[in-house]
């Protein structure tokens, strides 16, 4: 079961409801796992049978998730200019020190190339964006791949910081 919540203060009240669905006790102690974009709450001691509950209902949710970025990115329609995925590691961008201190680029900030066809030039800079397909754990890309899911419409979402989930 999912509530909507708004933070006060910087502060959230889960609502005693969620914790009687979830089969906690009124002063059972708690875990919170602080985690990228997600708060998880468990119980702070679990039988075996409550570790598995745990750990099916967050697979669930996992799954759930993934499906909805599916649902948003749609199927693989092999991209007109090819699957980003496809030349991903030929995509990566490496400047020699000296040049990115030359540029004032600083250390691990991610690059593009800009392409002049009229200079027959290329430009390399500091990106734009601060997401792509780069910064996607490879087990996930994998994963996204082979569920037929276009990256090539994923990579766009991670550019534009498009938001895919909640209202």
């Amino acid at each position: 079961m999912k509530f909507n919540k708004q933070m006060d203060s910087g502060a959230l009240l889960i609502p005693r409801a969620a914790f009687k669905i979830s089969s906690f006790e009124a002063d059972e102690k708690t875990e919170i796992h602080a985690l990228d974009s997600a708060v998880i709450v468990l119980k702070k001691q679990m039988t075996a049978m409550e570790l598995i509950q745990a750990a099916d209902a967050l697979h669930r949710l996992a799954t759930e998730l993934t499906a909805h970025l599916a649902m948003a990115c749609g199927e693989c329609g092999e991209c007109e200019d090819g699957c980003p995925f496809d030349d991903l590691e030929e995509g990566m961008l490496e400047l020699p020190d000296y040049l990115r201190r030359e540029a004032c680029i600083p250390d691990g900030a991610k690059l593009c190339a800009y392409a002049d066809d009229e200079e027959n030039t290329v430009t390399i800079g500091i990106a734009e964006y601060d997401h792509d397909l780069r910064d996607v754990p490879p087990y996930l890309l994998e994963m996204l791949a082979e569920a037929g899911i276009c990256l090539g419409e994923f990579e766009k979402y991670l550019v534009t910081e498009k938001i895919l989930y909640g209202e």
